[in-house]
């Protein structure tokens, strides 16, 4: 039996691994970590490409898989309000969450989107007196889980100065009972005065956002997508080097020149390679009639500029209808499309994204729990009140994911809003730019109002200069005569 326990524990010590490698990968890609996607297309250069090739290539990458997640992204778009049914603890709730909250917010949920799960760290910042949330990228941590899959133990590295004063790389543990470290050894630590290594708060602080239980805690990551940017990647690498470079500079083609006579065979044998940094060079080349005369020639290259750019259009378009967002929001080089096939694209992409509604509800709750419990265990030190909902729930309310209105349609939008009642000019332009406040935006308004009156006014007519200046009091004798004459 304790064989086979311990074939289990390697088996999923081997598993864990790969899964870290697998969202180090979907990490780098989405970040945009250079050296991580040049090593990532170098190995996949390396399956058609000698290495000494790959070195002098000129490397082109996208940041396509940043672009698709974070449109797939989008329950935080707007921020989320948070309120109970009393407005004083909806207040009070609002006080101690951090500034940052709908960034962190954002952050969490394209790390879900990218890699199925997101962790989102609740501590306390003792100086602002607030909460703090924290969120990292997922391959950093290793859980284990209940049969219900919630967390039982969370590890994750860090650096700590140790008694020496030098920086030294530990492993964090967190149970609902124990916060300690461990070092490269494996002997546990305390951190600071926790001698006892204890877990103040009784529960592991970390809320978990699950977009789809998979098989397993981790489930799937959006590794279709770094596929395709990877592929991408090789193609545009391609392209450039082969294709615009190399290609259009041609080969030259040294025949019975002598160039390798001098140097030892080796030196003559080499990889065939493309450019002009490269010629092809054939000694005792021979017809039928005797050795071919001395030519030095450049040949030209089967370039297939156009086939490629296709098949990268038509694999970002495959990718992005997959995930249900429109190619052109994605690659810019795709045809324009009609309004109403605008309409009917976001009504499908409404309809995936409201799919993550549920899990970031159930989220949110998770994280207001834990947020509650971090918070009392702080709160005398901080000189703060608990915090007490009593039997008021938390309620979470998401902006609407809206379809793609037409400006027509925005324009008799806001006519029916102004005609009820239900809008104001000030809320339209809010809604444009969030950050604007009311009196912002009220202020803007009249300083457009006064701007665009000096053009709106229309240039008067040589009788209404007339009519204007009699009314004034200017003796204008002719203006009766020029009247008689209009109205005849």
């Amino acid at each position: 039996m304790r064989d086979l326990d311990l074939a289990y524990k390697g088996w999923l010590y081997e598993q864990n691994k790969l899964r870290i490698k697998e969202q180090e990968k979907q990490y780098a890609y989405y970040s945009g970590n250079e050296n991580k996607i040049l090593k990532y297309l170098d190995d996949a250069l390396s399956l058609n490409y000698p290495s000494d090739h790959i070195a002098e290539m000129q490397k082109y990458y996208l940041p396509l898989t940043k672009k698709i997640i974070n449109q797939m992204a989008v329950v935080y778009k707007e921020p989320a309000k948070r309120s109970f049914e009393e407005e004083v603890i909806t207040e009070e709730y609002g006080l101690m969450l951090p500034d940052n909250i709908n960034t962190i917010d954002k952050r969490a949920h394209r790390f879900s989107k990218l890699s199925n799960v997101s962790l989102t760290f609740v501590g306390i910042d003792k100086k602002q007196k607030k909460i703090k949330y924290w969120v990292e990228p997922t391959y950093k941590y290793t859980v284990e889980v209940d049969e219900d899959m919630e967390l039982t133990r969370v590890t994750y590295p860090k650096y700590y100065t140790d008694d020496k004063g030098e920086d030294q790389l530990y492993t964090v543990v967190w149970t609902d009972k124990d916060h300690y470290l461990l070092d490269e050894f494996g002997n546990d630590k305390a951190i600071k005065d926790n001698k006892k290594m204890l877990n103040p708060y009784g529960v592991i602080p970390f809320a978990d956002l699950i977009i789809d239980q998979g098989e397993g805690y981790w489930g799937e990551g959006q590794n279709d997508i770094i596929n395709v940017n990877e592929k991408v990647n090789v193609l545009l690498t391609k392209l450039i080097t082969n294709d615009l470079i190399l290609g259009t500079e041609g080969t030259d083609v040294a025949i019975n020149l002598e160039l390798n006579k001098k140097g030892s065979v080796e030196n003559q044998i080499r990889k065939l390679k493309r450019g002009v940094k490269y010629p092809i060079v054939v000694e005792n080349a021979r017809s039928d009639g005797g050795l071919l005369a001395p030519s030095l020639t450049n040949v030209a290259h089967d370039l297939h500029i156009t086939e490629i750019m296709d098949f990268i259009e038509t694999e970002v378009n495959h990718i992005s209808t997959l995930k249900g967002l429109r190619a052109g929001d994605i690659l810019s080089a795709v045809k324009d499309t009609s309004d109403y096939q605008k309409i009917m694209d976001s009504l499908t992409q409404m309809e995936m994204r409201r799919d993550d509604y549920d899990p970031c509800r159930t989220y949110e709750k998770k994280r207001f729990e834990i947020t509650k419990t971090v918070w009392n265990t702080h709160a005398q030190e901080l000189g703060a009140k608990e915090f007490d909902n009593k039997d008021f729930s938390l309620i979470i309310d998401f902006a609407e994911i809206e379809v793609h209105k037409t400006i027509q349609d925005e324009q008799l939008e806001n006519e029916f809003g102004l005609k009820y009642n239900l809008s104001t000019p000030v809320d339209w332009l809010r809604k444009k730019n969030p950050d604007l406040t009311k009196e912002d935006a009220e202020k803007q308004i009249e300083e457009n109002k006064s701007y665009n009156s000096q053009f709106s006014q229309k240039p008067m007519s040589k009788l209404e200069e007339l009519l204007n200046k009699n009314k004034t009091g200017v003796e204008t004798p002719d203006a009766n005569k020029i009247i008689s004459e209009k109205i005849k």
